[in-house]
């Protein structure tokens, strides 16, 4: 419908992000593609990718849990399966699913399929919370980035005991951005003149029909920095390593870093303790069933700061 696409619109062009830039660029070209000709007559995503239930493998008496987290991560993912393919990953369903498996006393492992981009924040730092505190000794919860744990993505998977990368994978851009459109030239330029009715001195604040203003910028920068401080202080948790080398700037220190908002491919990840091993989700399955412990690769990531530091 059209006043859904337009909202989408709106949502793609404010809020927080955890997200590679290129796709966001992507999903804002694509819902505005949308607001302009209307929505597809047919969904070009597999719906069955973006179930968060993938299924199960049997060990014996317990059983390997497999669940999937597909897409752009959104809270209610299904408001763009229509641009965002795989579909969008639904953080609600996979919170629900993900909590059926770890209640489960059947449950020997769980593994968490990835492949993402990243998303909106929202319910992304709960998530991650929820996985941290499901962590037994005796069960195992494995993310495999199959192929890309971004952003959002990566801080969710990092929650997990091991992050595991398949040999063409691709984790981290650590970072958070905020987007502010200024459309009002645009818009006079066809003679439309936007009036807002409002009450509350900074109810329309960052609005996309005006230029930004400095104490509009300076509260929105706020948002930002208080949401790359959680993303970062969450990882540097989940990997064990302190705030600074999460937030390291790779263009501006010799000392350990974690890309500064750039993404790596799967042997350099590992060898900056960004990820814990390389393999694919099926050999790490076959891994868990024969017994296999997860865990992470602090002794791999303490060498390769190690020699960062040397460089």
């Amino acid at each position: 419908m059209p006043h859904e696409i337009e909202r989408l619109l709106r949502a793609a062009g404010q809020g927080v992000w955890l997200i590679e830039p290129q796709k966001a660029e992507a999903i804002v070209a694509a819902v505005a593609f949308r607001a302009q000709f209307g929505p597809r007559a047919e969904p070009v995503f597999d719906r069955q990718a973006a179930d968060p239930g993938a299924g199960q493998y049997g060990t014996g008496q317990k059983s390997i849990r497999v669940l999937r987290l597909m897409g752009t991560i959104l809270p209610r993912g299904n408001m763009m399966s229509d641009v965002s393919g795989p579909g969008a990953a639904n953080l609600v369903a996979f919170q629900q699913a993900f909590r059926q498996a770890a209640d489960d006393s059947q449950t020997g492992a769980i593994v968490i399929e990835v492949d993402s981009p990243g998303g909106q924040i929202d319910l992304v730092p709960e998530t991650a919370a929820m996985i941290r505190s499901a962590r037994r000794s005796d069960r195992p919860i494995v993310a495999v980035a199959n192929t890309m744990a971004a952003s959002a993505a990566y801080w969710i998977a990092s929650a997990a005991d091991e992050l595991v990368v398949t040999p063409s994978g691709t984790v981290g851009s650590i970072g958070v951005y905020m987007l502010h459109r200024d459309v009002s030239e645009a818009l006079k330029a066809e003679g439309i003149a936007p009036s807002f009715i409002y009450e509350g001195p900074r109810k329309i604040e960052g609005n996309p029909f005006a230029p930004l203003d400095d104490v509009s910028r300076k509260a929105l920068q706020a948002d930002v920095r208080a949401a790359y401080e959680a993303f970062t202080k969450d990882v540097a948790k989940a990997r064990g390593v302190p705030v600074s080398v999460v937030r390291g700037d790779p263009e501006a220190t010799n000392e350990a870093h974690m890309g500064g908002g750039r993404a790596y491919g799967a042997t350099e990840a590992v060898r900056l303790g960004m990820a814990d091993r390389v393999a694919t989700l099926e050999e790490t399955i076959a891994r868990l069933a024969k017994g296999g412990r997860a865990g992470r690769g602090r002794r791999r990531a303490d060498l390769a700061r190690k020699r960062l530091a040397m460089l």
